[in-house]
């Protein structure tokens, strides 16, 4: 019994430190807690909602190598935002490149997050970013960032208890107004607006669900390079 109490107080203690750790810590363990994960490869399922477009879910694998190289491999035209998943990620690895401000906490799901802003000191394409993070396991639970090359873009991450952290689904919402659509598809959206059928306006959304992870297995570069078979 003495010894389960002693193992509770410790893991209380844990949780209270890293709960009361300064805005730069918080992104300081999550960009550490990531770099675990040298490379993976999944199987991944892809979901469209977007606004007059009808487009077919996909599947296919995707790659993923650090510090941002990665590569969904699919029959199928990808729809996705210009920035990978963890383009945000390779953003906050320089800390002197942003200032990083706690701007409160918020319930996400059955998650208690610490919402971090970003305020980038240079110019680049992410103008502003926002973070929800669980301060225990040390993960990006929501993401909201305001870039130059596709406007607002949010990600939602769920996990599983996996030990690694990465995600099993993550859902973007993307501002359509200012999103870049590929060029196959981009035709049949230009025909749909000059008949007057198309709206651009309104969000997206779009969801990758993964499955079947293999973690740090020495990816080779040439899988981010060569042609599907």
């Amino acid at each position: 019994m003495k010894k389960l109490i002693l193992s509770t107080l410790a893991l209380c203690l844990l949780i209270s430190a890293r709960a009361e750790q300064s805005p730069q810590q918080l992104i300081s363990a999550v960009y550490h807690s990531f770099h675990r994960v040298v490379d993976y490869s999944a199987d991944v399922r892809m979901d469209f909602d977007i606004p007059s477009v009808r487009i077919k879910s996909l599947s296919g694998r995707v790659f993923f190598k650090q510090p941002d190289r990665f590569r969904v491999r699919t029959s199928g035209i990808v729809f996705l935002p210009k920035q990978n998943p963890y383009y945000a990620m390779n953003f906050l690895s320089d800390s002197t490149a942003y200032t990083a401000v706690a701007t409160g906490a918020e319930r996400i799901g059955a998650t208690d997050c610490k919402v971090v802003t970003v305020l980038p000191l240079k110019d680049g394409d992410i103008i502003l970013g926002k973070f929800w993070i669980d301060p225990v396991r040390q993960r990006v639970v929501r993401a909201q960032l305001t870039t130059r090359s596709n406007g607002l873009i949010q990600m939602d991450n769920t996990y599983s208890a996996q030990a690694y952290p990465v995600p099993d689904q993550i859902l973007f919402t993307v501002d359509m107004t200012k999103f870049k659509v590929p060029k196959a598809i981009s035709v049949d959206i230009n025909s749909k607006a000059a008949s007057g059928d198309y709206n651009q306006k309104g969000v997206g959304h779009i969801t990758l669900t993964f499955s079947g992870y293999k973690i740090n297995q020495k990816l080779p570069d040439a899988v981010f390079t060569e042609e599907a078979h």
